[in-house]
């Protein structure tokens, strides 16, 4: 993990849905033990797991949501591509943390997924652009590293 992932200190200003600290149990999806988890995060996905090991294994094990078409590789799903540019769109090409716009920037802006990609059923769910934010790739490690931090089931071991 890069060193410069660590610096910012993630603002959740107005959502109190990581302050209020409801959980609710559920189950690994890899190993069935049970776990409790934020609430508005089971509201939300499916997929829930213990720790970093499962989440791997679970991974490992299930087959992904990547489509092939012809020699290019969609990651995260067909219409992945489409959504993203939207994303950019609707942000006015500009990062929603720190405001750098791609001109700025001198490259295309990244598309941050808020709950992680691999936490929904579906491409299409995950996919939709409430889901999907435009950012810088430094904003974009550092969201990644503090959702890290605020959710220690996606922590690599």
């Amino acid at each position: 993990m890069p060193a410069s992932s660590d610096q910012m200190d993630f603002n959740f200003a107005g959502d109190s849905r990581l302050a209020d600290g409801e959980r609710v149990e559920t189950r690994c999806a890899h190993c069935r033990q049970g776990i409790s988890v934020p609430a508005w995060y089971a509201a939300e996905t499916q997929l829930h797991f213990c720790g970093g090991d499962c989440r791997q294994a679970w991974t490992a094990a299930e087959p992904s949501f990547e489509v092939r078409l012809g020699q290019t590789s969609k990651r995260r799903g067909a219409n992945w591509e489409l959504q993203a540019q939207k994303a950019r769109e609707r942000d006015g090409f500009a990062c929603r943390q720190c405001g750098i716009s791609e001109e700025d920037l001198g490259r295309q802006l990244d598309v941050h997924h808020k709950i992680p990609y691999r936490s929904f059923a579906s491409n299409v769910e995950a996919n939709k652009l409430e889901h999907l934010i435009a950012v810088c790739p430094s904003c974009h490690a550092k969201l990644e590293t503090a959702l890290r931090r605020e959710l220690p089931l996606f922590k690599h071991p």
